[in-house]
């Protein structure tokens, strides 16, 4: 099963778009030209790039490379905004002295290992790119141009370049372990109502169930039990949110056979019951943006 190539729709006069996502989003393994920045404010969201786990909390975040591939799994309770842009924005200015792709490609990616300076600035840069994206007041384009150019000159002079060991070889290590996470992503996604044994899972990708337990802990930051069960409560959130059907019927849907699981899951991923979510996020509807 091959990575699939995302091709964001960005115009061609400012290749620049932001989304808002919350936890209950899983995205599988895939890849694109453009830059991506991955800012989470609110929770912890677990993802990965090329064959690197990482975890991320409320104010820190990731810069993704045009070319590598990356996955994010569901994260009951988080919220994260993704910024995406592509290097041609750029291609009228003179860079004789810089390498973009280069640089994007030796910075470390990870903020929690910049100076905590640094990672401030950038927070602060990253909140007002989405302010004006949300306000949308006279000019907001020209000021996200120029937020944008702070932004390459931010990574350019002040986050620090990561250590690799012979590259190549990691390209290549890195392509297989995101293809079997690809299948086992697809496979969560197709069958999470049904029952689903480890061992099933394990051999989907060639793997015994020792092997496959220790492969995909240190490939998410989460065992397959954990991941399986926080994409059932998101599920089961879309449910509670966006449909009138009472506890039990949704229980019934998200493919967790005990009620008594589904409500100790549900109360240690949101902290609060199903019906206090609900009637939460009933209010937040009400009130509006």
């Amino acid at each position: 099963m091959a990575i699939y190539l995302e091709m964001p729709q960005l115009a061609d006069e400012f290749p620049f778009r932001i989304l808002l996502n919350d936890g209950d989003i899983l995205t599988v393994p895939h890849w694109h030209r453009e830059i991506e920045i991955i800012y989470v404010t609110e929770g912890r969201i677990n993802l990965g790039i090329n064959d690197q786990p990482y975890t991320l909390s409320a104010g820190e975040m990731v810069v993704i490379n045009g070319g590598d591939s990356h996955y994010v799994l569901a994260s009951p309770g988080s919220e994260r905004i993704v910024f995406q842009f592509d290097l041609s924005f750029f291609a009228n200015l003179d860079t004789d002295q810089v390498n973009l792709q280069e640089l994007f490609k030796q910075m470390e990616p990870y903020s929690p290992l910049w100076d905590r300076e640094v990672e401030e600035q950038l927070r602060e840069l990253l909140n007002e790119c989405y302010r004006e994206e949300q306000e949308k007041e006279i000019g907001y384009q020209f000021k996200q141009k120029a937020n944008l150019l702070e932004l390459l000159v931010l990574l350019l002079r002040r986050v620090p370049l990561k250590k690799r060991e012979n590259p190549t070889q990691e390209t290549v290590h890195s392509k297989a372990i995101l293809e079997k996470l690809a299948k086992v992503f697809r496979y969560v996604e197709t069958n999470y109502q049904q029952k689903i044994m480890l061992a099933d899972v394990a051999q989907l990708v060639g793997y015994s169930d020792f092997y496959f337990t220790k492969f995909f802990k240190k490939n998410t930051g989460k065992t397959f039990i954990t991941f399986l069960n926080d994409y059932r409560i998101n599920k089961a959130k879309w449910l509670l949110i966006n449909t009138s059907q009472n506890v039990s019927e949704i229980i019934g849907q998200s493919g967790i056979e005990n009620d008594k699981t589904f409500y100790r899951w549900f109360k240690q991923s949101m902290g609060m019951s199903p019906l206090m979510y609900r009637k939460k996020m009933e209010h937040r509807i009400a009130e509006g943006p």
